[in-house]
């Protein structure tokens, strides 16, 4: 079984160098994954006190969005037997995210995945493959039509549907610490990255970004340069486990209610908005290359598709440099 790893890369030779501006860095473990914040300001005591602010967010959304921690409002909405609960304003506006890029996607990503979640077991100590009678049974529960707002934050899910926000909850935390945000923050959280402002350390102002080689992701096949911009990706070597020679990954198709088997290893989505990236990581994955591919075109999105045959397809506005040594192609996609 695998836990859950980094599925991007800092370059660090755009880290170093002379820069005016004062270094904040802090390391710490929030929503089931490493992180990581970086900010420069003027002065020490403004780089540590934007850093000290965004932490404290960070750990409050993970509280607040997460299904396992019982005191969340998420937890008590999917124990409520179908009562309306009263949602904090974070974790309602979450929701409500969700389930727009549900519709968007028309349900390649769905937020109310939970049930599957639980039922594979998928990094936990004790995955397993379910029948087929479990999974359809599962499959009645899942839906995002089955989640109805009502006023005033007022939330009540219908046939025993499950919310589970893991989806985009890194994305809506790298939205809110970084919005308003006037010096360059680096925000790395888990497999979603915010780089704002200017990279103070580049002559360019560019944040240099890697792309984990899924065979191996302790290292790189690809870079990226961004400024004001978030990149996110998920593959199918974050959480996973084997069982007859067969890998079952996290990326669950909620038609099927299966991991999603396809061409793809990988598939990362540039943005501006890094809740929407989030989201479409998964749904682009869930779709497949060709589907995969078309909706971008269609929908002005910036991605990036890896497949088992070691090709790199871009669509969109990107712009990649492969590894030194990396053994793949890259494709773009017109």
């Amino acid at each position: 079984m695998k836990k859950r790893v980094f599925t991007l890369f800092i370059m660090l030779s755009m880290l170093c160098g002379c820069s005016s501006l004062k270094n904040s860095s802090q390391d710490f473990f929030a929503m089931d994954t490493f992180m990581n914040i970086s900010v420069w300001a003027n002065s020490n005591t403004e780089a540590d006190t934007i850093l000290s602010n965004a932490q404290k967010e960070v750990n409050e959304l993970s509280n607040c969005l997460s299904r396992q921690v019982s005191s969340s409002s998420i937890a008590k909405l999917n124990s409520a037997n179908g009562e309306p609960v009263t949602l904090d304003d974070n974790a309602y506006n979450a929701l409500k995210q969700a389930v727009e890029l549900a519709k968007f996607t028309d349900g390649a990503f769905d937020p109310t995945t939970a049930v599957l979640s639980d039922l594979w077991g998928i990094g936990t100590d004790s995955p397993s493959v379910p029948s087929d009678e479990q999974i359809n049974e599962a499959l009645t529960h899942v839906g995002y039509e089955n989640i109805v707002f009502l006023e005033n934050n007022g939330v009540k899910l219908l046939n025993g549907a499950q919310i589970d926000l893991g989806g985009i909850g890194k994305g809506y935390a790298t939205d809110l610490i970084t919005e308003g945000v006037s010096t360059p923050m680096l925000a790395s959280l888990g497999g979603n990255i915010g780089a704002y402002g200017e990279n103070p350390n580049s002559d360019d102002g560019l944040w240099s970004i890697g792309l984990a080689d899924p065979d191996n992701n302790s290292s790189y096949i690809a870079s990226v340069r961004i400024k004001d911009l978030s990149i996110v990706t998920s593959g199918d070597y974050e959480r996973y486990f084997e069982q007859d020679g067969v890998r079952y990954h996290h990326i669950f198709n909620p038609k099927t209610g299966y991991p999603a088997q396809n061409e793809l290893r990988a598939v990362t989505v540039i943005d501006k908005n890094s809740t929407c990236a989030d989201a479409l990581t998964t749904a682009l994955f869930v779709m497949g290359l060709n589907t995969g591919i078309e909706f971008c075109k269609s929908n002005n999105i910036n991605a990036v598709f890896i497949t088992k045959e070691h090709k790199i397809y871009t669509v969109g506005s990107v712009n990649l440099t492969l590894a030194e040594g990396a053994d793949y192609e890259i494709i773009k996609s017109s």
